[in-house]
Parts: C-alpha cells; structure tokens; sequence
C-alpha cells in the first residue's frame, strides 16, 4: 500500500500539468480580427505550481517539456515554431530552439483538426534566474493566414 501511495505521488509530479496561460492578440491594429487558430491547452512538465496558479518553476540547466494543443482554422504544408522572452525592448527568441514545428506535431496541418505540438525546452545554466513571460508562436512562414500564438509565466531556478 505505502508503495502505490509513493508511485502515485511521483505520477502526480513528473506528469504534465495545465497552465494558465493568454492568447496572443491576432493584431495590435484590428483587435477586432478573428484568429484563426486557437490554443486549447497548455500543460508544462515539471510543473506541481501550477495546481496553485503560480508559473512554473524550471531549474537552469535542465529542460522542460512543453505540450499544447491547438486548433487552426486553415491548413498549411510547412510550420514554423519559435518561443520568445517577452519584455519592454520586444520579444526576444530563444537560441538554439528547432524552429521546423513539423518535428513536434503532424504536418501537413490539416483545418479544424485538433493537433498537440511538443518539445522539450532546454533552459541555458546562462540564463539569469528571475521570472519570465514567454510567447510561444507557430506559423507558416509563407503565408499570413496561420498563426497560433499564447503567452505564458516561468521563473528560472538554481
């Protein structure tokens, strides 16, 4: 019984959890536009925080699985998939992060179609500890009809 008890509990900490997160606005001169993809979930790994609504806590050095779902209004053959540190000076990418987005989620994108793009997301012992706010966008470098995009919290560790 004290085994299964601990097994659960170990469950509980390395599996996924939701967190919360925005969607990016599809235009800062129309907020009005409809987007035409949507983010259905956002589950980070390791993330026991989120349970308190906190952002995740992600030791330098180490990585993070990031998991979405999402769901584009169109289809598209090639995505593109980067994530940004979001601050005053702009949004600044993440060196070294594998931007072909097919790797992490079935390509060809097909419209109305739930898909989970995941990656593991290895955070630089260089990087300053502190909190963070992340963009995470994909889109199709040739065309501006498919862009999904969310915002969420981390906060770097020792």
């Amino acid at each position: 019984m004290w085994s299964l008890a601990v097994v659960l509990l170990l469950l509980r900490y390395i599996s996924a959890e939701v967190v919360t997160f925005q969607n990016c606005p599809v235009s800062d001169d129309d907020p009005a536009l409809e987007p035409n993809c949507t983010i259905n979930e956002v589950r980070i790994s390791p993330c026991v925080e989120a349970l308190e609504n906190l952002p995740c806590k992600i030791k330098r050095g180490r990585s993070a699985s990031i998991q979405f779902d999402f769901t584009p209004t169109v289809g598209s053959e090639t995505l593109t998939g980067k994530v940004y540190w979001v601050n005053q000076m702009g949004d600044l990418p993440f060196v070294g992060m594998n931007s072909d987005a097919c790797t992490f989620t079935t390509c060809p994108i097909q419209p109305d179609r739930r898909q989970t793009y995941e990656y593991q997301l290895s955070i630089s012992k260089r990087f300053p500890v502190r909190a963070y706010d992340i963009k995470w966008r994909l889109w199709n470098e040739d065309s501006d009809l498919l862009e999904c995009c969310f915002t969420t919290k981390i906060k770097l560790t020792k």
